[in-house]
C-alpha cells in the first residue's frame, strides 16, 4: 500500500512539473541566446579574417612589401 501512494504522489508531482511551463520558457531563451551568440561569434570571426586580409595588403602598399 505504502508504495502505491508514494508510486501515486510521484506521478502527481511529476504531472505539475510537466504543466509548469516556466522551465520550458527559459529552455527555450536559453536557446535563442546561444543560437544568437553562435551567429555573431561567426560573422566576427568572418569580420575579423577579413579584416586581418584588409590591413595586411594597406601595411604591404605602405611599407612597399607585397604580402605572400
Amino acid at each position: 500500500m505504502f508504495s502505491y501512494l508514494n508510486l501515486l504522489a510521484t506521478h502527481l508531482g511529476l504531472r505539475s512539473v510537466a504543466k509548469d511551463r516556466r522551465g520550458a520558457t527559459a529552455l527555450e531563451y536559453g536557446l535563442i541566446a546561444a543560437l544568437i551568440a553562435v551567429v555573431i561569434i561567426g560573422a566576427l570571426t568572418t569580420l575579423g579574417t577579413d579584416l586581418g586580409a584588409l590591413f595586411t595588403g594597406i601595411s604591404g602598399k605602405i611599407t612597399g612589401n607585397t604580402p605572400s
